[in-house]
């Protein structure tokens, strides 16, 4: 690993993210709340809210530069720049922009289609393609079997994840996905202790699934 790329690669995706968090939330469309208890996107515009989400972005991309092939970094930028807002997002107003999560759609093909040209592996689109189609339509049957146990958000965040955990493997996609179960089931079971009701933002729970994985990768990979 080239000590001057990781440096790089992780200011500069600290950096994008540090800049655009504050002009985006102003711009996200708020979504009707009937309720009238959420949060506005442009009130989390603040340098404490850009900062914190710079860290985590940099975060992301020391575990993508340390422990993925470079024809992934494309979709895994994605999710360190408009998959930490996403879930930043959701971890103080328990929603999901929709704007934004299609924005973050339309970058994850052009990623696809970037990281595809990178690689010899020709099989490595057809996994991104299959590893979103699969995420997305499993936790579609999970919101069916739940009836709405959680958001339709977290439904249209998962093509995200599955498209970039499967670019680099099978094993990836896979660990993506258990493990976004485990740590979501374990912070339920802390509110549960804690007596909390109601709802949570599982979006979070989704992404640091991708990037324990992503981080122990070395290690389940035979």
């Amino acid at each position: 690993m080239d000590v001057g790329v990781l440096i790089a690669v992780v200011l500069l995706t600290g950096l994008c993210t540090a800049v655009g968090v504050g002009p985006i939330l102003r711009r996200l469309p708020e979504p009707v709340d009937a309720d009238h208890t959420k949060t506005d996107y442009r009130d989390l515009a603040s340098t404490q809210f850009s900062l914190a989400c710079a860290a985590l972005s940099m975060l992301g991309a020391v575990i993508m530069v340390v422990n993925l092939p470079e024809s992934s970094w494309p979709a895994w930028t994605v999710l360190n720049t408009c998959g930490v807002l996403l879930v930043a997002i959701d971890a103080r107003t328990t929603w999901l922009p929709l704007r934004l999560t299609q924005a973050a759609w339309c970058l994850a093909v052009v990623a696809a289609a970037i990281g595809a040209t990178m690689t010899a592996d020709p099989a490595s689109l057809l996994r991104t393609v299959t590893g979103a189609a699969s995420a997305g339509g499993l936790y579609f049957l999970g919101w069916l079997i739940t009836r709405g146990g959680f958001g339709f958000g977290d439904v249209r965040f998962a093509p995200l994840l599955g498209a970039a955990a499967a670019g680099p493997s099978w094993t990836l996609l896979l660990w993506t996905l258990v493990l976004g179960t485990l740590v979501g089931g374990v912070h339920g079971l802390a509110r549960l202790v804690r007596r909390r009701s109601g709802g949570f933002a599982y979006a979070p729970s989704m992404l640091a699934g991708a990037y324990v994985a992503a981080a122990l990768l070395p290690h389940l990979t035979p």
